[in-house]
């Protein structure tokens, strides 16, 4: 008996030092990344009981004595991996444009002609309007602030301008590339817009009777009171105005991009500079954003429509409760002060998909959108990574909002609307 139980004893501990020995060598692998320094927030993101399971990482490395770094000193090197840009060698189209993206590109011109064509014509009489009245409305409002645009864009990319203030920003912007590098993009920026704003605020109008009349019969079939609301048709129409503006405007918004972040591009306009995209990636490069666009472009509609149509109403609303007559200075402020909040609330809801909507774009690769967002929620800055260079965009979009639904009013009142 006794040397049954030497041998069971001798058997279990030979069991607990192979396995020991196992787990230190794997725990060895997982620590050592060629040319990376290994960050231990992973752990307490992915892994269940959070920061324990961190700290229990540190006991457990200074008992192998295997190389661990800890923590990263700096979080501007983090950032810094995430914004180099992973080429590969795939992406490399050669010196001429394929005959395939040559057919892509030229067929999405026809569908888009196509488009805009049944779409202005085929709908309710004096639908173009609409379409006239948020073209111009759009392209204006965001041509006008173009250089703050680029600060904004620049913060997002660049690591040494992602802390500085507005003004620091644009300084050494302008120190360093000249005063013209804040208008950099400006030609894809105005076209881009003139469409995305034409097909958004056309599409946002002209779908309100055709989602009320669904929403009404959804309402009349389940006799849910909810399907009667007006808000749920303006989010609706908004939803639909998002993805539509998306597609129309990814393209332009690659370029534009690309002609912020690297200078190169900006040389020749921004035809060369498409050129040299298609030529380098092909239409891939053009459109690997298209993800994060509707992610931007579908709350930014919804947000920015819904509320400015539900505020200038509930105001109109109440001063008229109030006896207020509406003068030409009323009805001036309530639109003004209408967008101004609508602004607001339009840039905390778009502002994820803006930031990987930039570092998506900037650089050559083959980066999809996915990878960047779990690597901005995997960086010491975790959920504030996604609102980099947001005072700056929050400036930006003050001024396009409000300059846009003001012109806007303006045009369609032109227009007879």
């Amino acid at each position: 008996m006794a040397i049954l139980r030497s041998w069971t004893l001798l058997l279990f501990a030979s069991l607990v030092a192979s396995s020991s020995v196992r787990e230190s060598q794997a725990f060895s692998h997982r620590l050592v990344v060629p040319s990376r320094t290994l960050r231990p927030t992973p752990f307490s993101i992915n892994q269940r009981y959070g920061r324990r399971r961190q700290d229990r990482v540190f006991r457990e490395h200074k008992a192998l004595s295997v190389p661990f770094s800890g923590p990263p000193a700096d979080p501007k090197n983090a950032w810094a991996d995430i914004m180099n840009p992973h080429i590969s060698s795939e992406t490399n189209h050669g010196d001429n444009i394929t005959t395939v993206d040559k057919v892509v590109v030229a067929g999405a011109g026809v569908a888009t002609a196509f488009f805009l064509y049944a779409v202005i014509f085929l709908a309710a009489p004096g639908a173009w309007r609409y379409f006239a009245a948020g073209g111009i409305c759009a392209a204006t409002s965001h041509a006008i602030p173009t250089p703050i645009d680029v600060v904004k864009t620049r913060k997002q990319v660049d690591p040494e301008l992602m802390d500085v203030s507005f003004v620091a920003a644009a300084s050494k912007i302008v120190k360093d590339d000249g005063m013209g590098a804040l208008w950099a993009g400006l030609g894809p920026t105005a076209v881009g817009y003139l469409f995305e704003g034409a097909v958004k605020f056309g599409t946002y109008e002209i779908l309100k009777p055709f989602f009320k009349r669904v929403l009404a019969g959804l309402a009349s079939v389940t006799s849910l009171s909810f399907f009667k609301s007006q808000i749920l048709s303006f989010v609706l129409c908004g939803a639909a105005a998002g993805v539509a503006a998306s597609i129309m405007l990814c393209p332009m918004e690659a370029i534009r991009i690309r002609m912020v972040s690297e200078h190169e591009y900006a040389d020749g306009g921004w035809l060369k500079a498409g050129y040299k995209i298609l030529k380098s990636e092909g239409v891939e490069g053009l459109c690997k954003g298209m993800n994060p666009m509707v992610l931007k472009q579908v709350p930014y509609t919804v947000t920015k429509n819904v509320s400015f149509d539900v505020l200038t109403k509930s105001f109109y609303a109440i001063l008229k409760a109030q006896g207020v007559a509406l003068s030409a200075a009323t009805m001036f402020v309530v639109p003004l002060l209408s967008a101004a909040l609508a602004s607001i609330l339009s840039t905390v809801t778009s502002q994820p998909g803006d930031m990987v909507l930039s570092l998506v774009n900037a650089h050559k690769g083959d980066r999809k959108s996915s990878e960047i967002f779990r690597s901005i929620l995997h960086s010491p800055r975790g959920i504030a990574g996604f609102f980099v260079g947001f005072k700056t965009r929050l400036l930006h979009v003050g001024v396009t909002v409000t300059i846009q639904l003001m012109v806007y009013d303006y045009v369609k009142r032109l227009c007879g609307i």
